[in-house]
């Protein structure tokens, strides 16, 4: 019997072992942009849907893109629910790992970004950016965050950055961006984004009718 038992709770062990992922490998949770800094992934889970188990051990930020009421659970844990806004922007440090699965309570989709800081930590005395345009969030060892409301026909100039910076849509916009001397015109969906490379100039002028949202990541 004990031996019964000892096996059973083997297999147990291994189950879990198994079902649970490192973030960047759960299938919903897509790899659309990778360099020396960051790895940005794409979340998107249909209503009813649940992710495998699934591990968050690298500093991070969270860009909430979708109202949603969904549920979680930590590995090992209980249940719990909540509602997500969109347009929330959160840091993480995970210093302490977590692993845990998450679902989509809600009648439609539910879409997030993770976007996870692979460069190793500095001490780079990088400031944050003074602009009355930029709301700082956070300031951390790796990134500076920032929300950014751009009116109709405004432009934001953005200095050169000694490692990058992100910018993702939190909406629907239409923009020129300037890079140095060359200047692009797209439209940009919820969770869309540019990389702007370090030591580049850079401008965005938004063509929109409307104010739009943005996030901006500053790489340090």
């Amino acid at each position: 019997m004990l031996k019964y038992v000892f096996t059973k709770f083997v297999v147990f062990c291994c189950i879990i072992s198994f079902s649970q992922v490192p973030v960047r490998d759960e299938p919903r949770h897509h790899n659309v942009f990778e360099n020396e800094f960051l790895r940005v992934l794409d979340v998107y889970l249909k209503p009813g849907d649940t992710t495998q188990y699934h591990l968050h051990d690298t500093p991070s930020v969270f860009i909430i893109l979708s109202n949603s009421n969904v549920g979680s659970r930590l590995l090992g844990g209980q249940p719990q629910k909540g509602a997500n806004i969109n347009g929330v922007i959160s840091y993480d440090s995970l210093a302490k790992p977590r692993t845990h699965q998450v679902w989509n309570e809600d009648t439609s989709w539910f879409h997030v970004m993770d976007v996870e800081l692979t460069s190793a930590k500095t001490k780079l005395l990088i400031p944050p950016l003074q602009n009355p345009d930029l709301k700082l969030l956070f300031n951390e060892e790796q990134v500076n965050g920032y929300d950014i409301s751009i009116a109709s026909g405004a432009t934001i100039q953005l200095p050169p950055s000694s490692n990058g910076y992100l910018l993702v849509s939190k909406g629907i916009a239409t923009i020129d961006y300037r890079i140095n001397d060359v200047t692009q015109r797209r439209f940009m969906k919820t969770g869309h984004y540019i990389w702007i490379e370090a030591g580049k100039r850079s401008s965005i002028y938004l063509h929109s009718p409307t104010p739009s949202s943005f996030v901006l990541l500053q790489l340090k």
